[in-house]
């Protein structure tokens, strides 16, 4: 592992591993150590950059010979439903209680728990403990909220983001297998686009689009999408 030392931040390369998107191919990270860091400016001018945040460490994909990792993110304010969005927002109309927390829950661990079973059952996620789910939340500098849906009293998803001064980043978000046929997991999104027009937002990064995975396709099916190529916000 090499260290680089730019801005006044430490950043270091991580080793070499197989891609966890795609097959045959291995990944490479520069990351850094999120206590470096002290202002949330800081942070999302990283994000804009095509950082990603995993519990306080902020990594970029440096893979050699591979650049199909895209930072993908939503410009809200241009975002419309499509007729398929609508669908699933007809589908989830008035079945959810919504709240807004800010703390991290034994409720909210055991049903993200209960999603990577059934989601991720292979994920390295399905070994952290209530602790480190705590640790999704303590990115020093960072407001982090969960955006809470219960069904009937039941905690049946979240969304864990980083509020930053003009987007919304999203960390994670799981739910629960009852609401499949819903499109549950594309409602959340919609609805998140919603919440970031509401209080202002005029983004909502979705993480890494990686074309070519199965499992990122979702994310390329929104309007208003833009990707980071070659450093320059690209509409797709």
């Amino acid at each position: 592992m090499n260290k680089i030392n730019k801005n006044n931040h430490n950043f270091y390369l991580s080793n070499t591993e197989p891609c966890p998107y795609l097959s045959n191919r291995d990944e490479k990270k520069i990351f850094l150590i999120m206590n470096d860091i002290n202002k949330s400016n800081e942070y999302e001018f990283l994000i804009k950059n095509g950082f990603r945040r995993s519990h306080n460490i902020l990594y970029n994909q440096v893979c050699s010979n591979c650049n199909l990792c895209r930072s993908i993110r939503i410009n809200v304010k241009k975002f419309t439903l499509s007729k398929s969005n609508k669908r699933i927002l007809n589908k989830n109309k008035n079945l959810f209680l919504k709240k807004l927390s800010e703390s991290p829950t034994e409720e909210q661990f055991l049903l993200f728990k209960k999603y990577l079973k059934f989601k991720h059952y292979d994920s390295e996620m399905n070994e952290m403990n209530f602790d480190d789910y705590c640790k999704m939340f303590n990115a020093p500098g960072i407001i982090t909220k969960v955006y809470e849906y219960y069904y009937q009293d039941e905690l049946v998803g979240c969304v864990i983001s980083d509020y930053l001064e003009g987007a919304l980043s999203m960390v994670y978000s799981f739910y629960s297998d009852s609401f499949l046929k819903n499109s549950f997991g594309k409602y959340i999104i919609i609805d998140h686009f919603r919440l970031a027009k509401e209080i202002n937002k005029k983004y909502v990064y979705l993480g890494y689009w990686v074309e070519g995975s199965s499992k990122m396709d979702y994310k390329n099916s929104f309007n208003s999408s833009e990707v980071l190529i070659d450093n320059i916000w690209t509409s797709v």
